[in-house]
């Protein structure tokens, strides 16, 4: 795998996760699910922590381009698990945001 496929990859997931976690960022439950509804969720967790995950996604990209670009052998090794990382940082970062807010 040539360096500039590396990055391009690397560069469309974290742009993916990125808009993900914007959208995680900026939710807003219009109606509430249950009846009687519960309280109104802390919105500014909610957004502090997806926007605590989406610096850690960008920092992960960039470390893993940086990492893919000096291992010749085992890009496409590097691209699959950062794809996986980043996979379960973002749920994770999402699943967190919307439980921690609804505290």
């Amino acid at each position: 795998m040539r360096t500039s496929t590396a990055w391009g990859l690397i560069a469309a997931m974290t742009a993916v996760s990125l808009v993900a976690l914007g959208v995680v960022m900026t939710y807003r439950f219009t109606t509430p699910l249950v009846d009687p509804a519960p309280p109104t969720p802390d919105y500014g967790v909610q957004a502090l922590v997806a926007g605590v995950t989406m610096a850690a996604v960008v920092v992960g990209g960039l470390g893993a381009g940086v990492y893919a670009t000096k291992r010749e052998v085992a890009r496409g090794r590097v691209v699959g698990w950062t794809a996986a990382a980043m996979l379960a940082g973002t749920v994770l970062g999402a699943v967190l945001a919307f439980v921690l807010s609804a505290r």
